[in-house]
């Protein structure tokens, strides 16, 4: 809920209005808690949960990727084949994502249930300043299968991705979604850039190429080119997708008027009912020692099989769950309580807490697998991180664009002096 202010005399201004008991400080501060540090705490503490939580998510899914666990199939690792295999499953990570999401949808009816009438001049106010949103009807859920397609598409791409990269890359290269929003933007949507939106675009994907080859020389080893190559494909295809998917968010939201957590928890329950039909055809495809082989193949009774085996991996499924499900939450009450733009500069700040957080597990535990060392390329991609947060906060015209202005027309004196 946004902050609302009523004032007793309209033509006072903000600064000599007199604070009572009206007054509302992001939407939780009362007669008796309205001191400012209480007005700072709640969207400090929000803004410090969507980056918790979000880097939470993207480390504990490299993490699962690492650890080993038994199995009924074999793999080769280290030169030897054995049954204590990688956990190497994009596809039930997505799966997780979309439990985690369609959890939203029994918050949103507890919410709802819960929720009292108010009453007063607060209830006046509320309703003046947000309609009630209407349950959604069956068309509208219906049609939130497309977005929720898109969704599972370009979840399944960036995981995949996420198998051949470290977790910065993956983070940074997925900071590339702006150059596709753009292009949606003036081919779909019909919108007019301005030049500064072109020249941020331009420095987006100067800053996503920068993060490329500094994780490829910085990871030199770690992963063969061709390998690296294809999880910098799979993530940028799934930016791509992931913008379309905002376009038809947008339209859901606006047309229909769903609100974010019930938008979010259909397409998680969509996600899963996809997962119905999709689980048997994965596991029919046939397997490959090759690592490429995680984009066609999974067999869900090897992944639990695996799971059952591995009380690491429940554990760090369930984190990730938590962490998915906190994340989308807590970013709805961002987005509604502070800002869209506040929650973009907080995507930023979940990037570089991926970076730091990948530093501390290498340095701190040793962790040379989920962990990043600090190398001589890493201030080349220290470089393409300030430029990626400088593009995407410049297309959205939070910080300037240095264009030289058109040439104004000279004065009709002077023009006459020019023309004799």
């Amino acid at each position: 809920m946004e902050g609302i202010l009523i004032e007793e005399d309209d033509s006072r201004s903000d600064s000599e209005a007199p604070r009572t008991p009206k007054t509302l400080c992001c939407g939780a501060c009362t007669e008796d808690s309205e001191e400012e540090l209480g007005c700072v705490a709640g969207p400090l503490l929000l803004s410090v949960l969507i980056v918790v939580c979000g880097t939470a998510s993207t480390i504990t899914s490299k993490l699962q990727y690492e650890v080993r666990s038994r199995g009924f199939e074999h793999c080769h690792y280290d030169d030897r084949i054995t049954r204590r295999c990688p956990f190497t499953k994009p596809y039930f990570q997505t799966l997780v994502m979309k439990v985690a999401m369609s959890t939203c949808l029994l918050i949103a009816w507890v919410a709802r249930r819960c929720r009292r009438k108010p009453t007063g001049e607060l209830a006046e106010a509320l309703l003046a300043n947000e309609a009630p949103r209407q349950t959604p009807d069956r068309s509208a859920i219906l049609a939130v299968a497309a977005p929720a397609f898109t969704d599972l598409l370009q979840t399944a791409l960036a995981q995949a991705g996420l198998l051949f990269v470290s977790s910065s890359t993956y983070q940074m290269t997925r900071g590339s979604v702006v150059v596709f929003t753009c292009i949606l933007s003036v081919r779909w949507l019909k919108q007019k850039l301005r030049p500064h939106h072109y020249v941020a675009v331009a420095v987006v994907c100067a800053a996503v190429a920068l993060v490329g080859v500094a994780g490829r020389f910085g990871e030199k080893g770690h992963t063969s080119l061709g390998s690296y190559v294809l999880g910098l494909g799979l993530i940028v295809v799934g930016q791509a997708v992931g913008a379309l998917q905002f376009c038809l968010e947008e339209h859901l939201m606006v047309e229909r008027g769903l609100s974010p957590v019930v938008l979010v928890g259909w397409e998680g329950l969509w996600g899963v009912l996809y997962f119905v039909a999709l689980a048997p055809v994965l596991s029919l495809t046939p397997d490959s020692d090759v690592a490429a082989a995680a984009l066609w193949h999974e067999d869900f009774a090897e992944t639990f099989d695996q799971l059952a085996h591995s009380g690491d991996l429940i554990a760090l499924t369930l984190a990730s769950a938590l962490a998915l499900l906190l994340y989308n939450l807590v970013g709805n009450m961002v987005t509604k309580q502070l800002s869209a733009v506040m929650r973009s500069i907080l995507e930023s700040c979940r990037t570089l807490g991926v970076w730091l957080t990948s530093l501390v597990l290498y340095y701190a535990f040793h962790d040379a697998s989920a962990g990043e060392r600090w190398t001589g390329w890493s201030f080349l991609e220290l470089l393409g991180f300030a430029l990626l947060v400088y593009g995407t906060l410049a297309y959205k015209e939070l910080v300037p664009v240095p264009l030289p202005r058109p040439a104004s027309p000279l004065p009709i004196d002077r023009q006459r002096s020019h023309t004799i």
